[in-house]
């Protein structure tokens, strides 16, 4: 003890708790996530983060919070296939039987150091395995989509979400759909490698993909008045509400510069998050060229240098900007469809074009488009789209532009960072 201190002192100092977040650090999104809710602890909660790779880890620095890098890293092209992967676009994975071993293996090294109270990831993979083989309580912080909570509304009443049930034709597809999703769900199960590298730490995974990505706490990040009315979360399962970005740092001045620039041309804010790719960006922003309005478009990761000379001159490039201090400046958004960037629109009263490029992604933009503030654009048919009507026609929508008024008015008073925070306080 040191000198100086009480037994009773001691006895009722109070107990710090530990946390290690793990995102899929690759993930702009999935970071951005993790950064709310650990920015709304309690301050005898230390937060600690970790990942395989340094992309993004610049915003947990930034954010306050240590960061600790772990190995094998994670290459770019290993990223992007995990990327793929995660989303639905592609049954290759970088996972190997190798490679999650040596996950396995740092996560549980740093486990055994830090001793938290919890983990916190997103679709990190290896830690289904690594918190369970050292008995830590898992947190998912994850969207509605592919949950166990979505398996039993596909299964219940034959809807999926990602389809439109306008007519008697529409709802016999989505019925198939749901029918499809639900096998795939409860029968297909994680690949091998998982299996095997679970056996080998002690850890028996659940069958069936869906159950095999469940955590002990699984927090869904999706408002809820978005959500099935009738839907019963199942055990385990919670909905938080919205958790989407809130970047540090002023709105960029070319906003302003455009706002006096532009007079009364509209002004569209563009945006792919981490999914988006070169190609898509590009036929894009050159369609927008055609329309007459001013674009912002916060998509210089996707982009080659010598591609910003041929954009038109309407099309404004950037880093990530803080999107959800932009407020009325932004007339329409177009986005990926991505949680973060509709849950941004959604928030600031955005009617927005969404352009899915993965299940999750067309849930999401299928959602609003069924609440009346949004469009659904395939990628094939944004590709070849006449953007400048697509504008025109987006903007003269009055009741687009009152439903999107109408669900910022539902987004108010929404915390899921915080609820998300007291969900996981109260597990400790």
């Amino acid at each position: 003890m040191p000198e100086g201190a009480t037994g009773s002192a001691v006895a009722v100092r109070k107990k710090t708790s530990r946390l290690l977040f793990a995102p899929e650090t690759f993930n702009f999104a999935e970071v951005t996530r993790a950064i709310e809710v650990a920015r709304r602890m309690p301050s005898d909660v230390e937060c600690v983060f970790a990942g395989f790779s340094r992309r993004n880890s610049e915003y947990i620095r930034a954010a306050g919070f240590e960061f600790r890098l772990l190995t094998p890293h994670l290459s770019d092209e290993e990223g992007r296939l995990a990327l793929a992967f995660d989303q639905g676009r592609s049954l290759r994975h970088p996972f190997t039987t190798q490679m999650l071993a040596q996950r396995v293996t740092s996560e549980r090294v740093l486990l055994r150091c830090l001793r938290p109270d919890a983990v916190v990831i997103g679709v990190t993979p290896s830690q289904f395995i690594s918190a369970r083989a050292e008995c830590v309580p898992l947190v998912f912080v994850r969207p509605f989509a592919y949950s166990l909570a979505h398996l039993e509304a596909a299964r219940r009443v034959g809807a999926t979400g990602f389809l439109p049930r306008a007519t008697p034709e529409d709802c016999l597809v989505d019925a198939a759909a749901a029918r499809l999703l639900h096998t795939v769900g409860t029968r297909v199960p994680l690949s091998r490698s998982f299996h095997q590298v679970a056996k080998a730490n002690g850890v028996s995974l659940p069958q069936g993909v869906f159950a095999g990505l469940t955590a002990d706490l699984n927090l869904i990040a999706s408002a809820p008045h978005l959500l099935p009315r009738w839907l019963e979360m199942p055990e385990g399962h919670q909905v938080v509400g919205p958790v989407y970005a809130h970047l540090p740092g002023e709105v960029p001045e070319i906003v302003a510069d455009l706002d006096l620039a532009a007079g009364p041309k509209p002004l569209v804010y563009f945006a792919v998050g981490s999914s988006g790719n070169r190609d898509l960006v590009l036929d894009v922003l050159r369609g927008l060229g055609r329309a007459d309005c001013q674009v912002l478009a916060p998509v210089r990761s996707h982009l080659h240098p010598e591609d910003l000379e041929t954009l038109p001159l309407n099309v404004h490039v950037t880093d990530w900007i803080p999107a959800h201090q932009l407020g009325d400046a932004v007339d329409l958004a177009i986005t990926h469809g991505g949680e973060g960037t509709v849950q941004t629109s959604c928030a600031q009263g955005w009617p927005f074009i969404g352009i899915p490029l993965q299940f999750e992604q067309r849930f999401n933009v299928q959602r609003c488009a069924a609440f009346g503030s949004a469009r659904l654009v395939s990628q094939k048919e944004a590709r070849a789209a006449d953007w400048a009507a697509l504008v025109r026609q987006a903007l003269a929508d009055e009741v687009m532009r009152s439903r999107a008024r109408r669900m910022a008015e539902l987004m108010e008073g929404l915390d899921g960072p915080g609820r998300a925070a007291e969900a996981i306080c109260e597990l400790l």
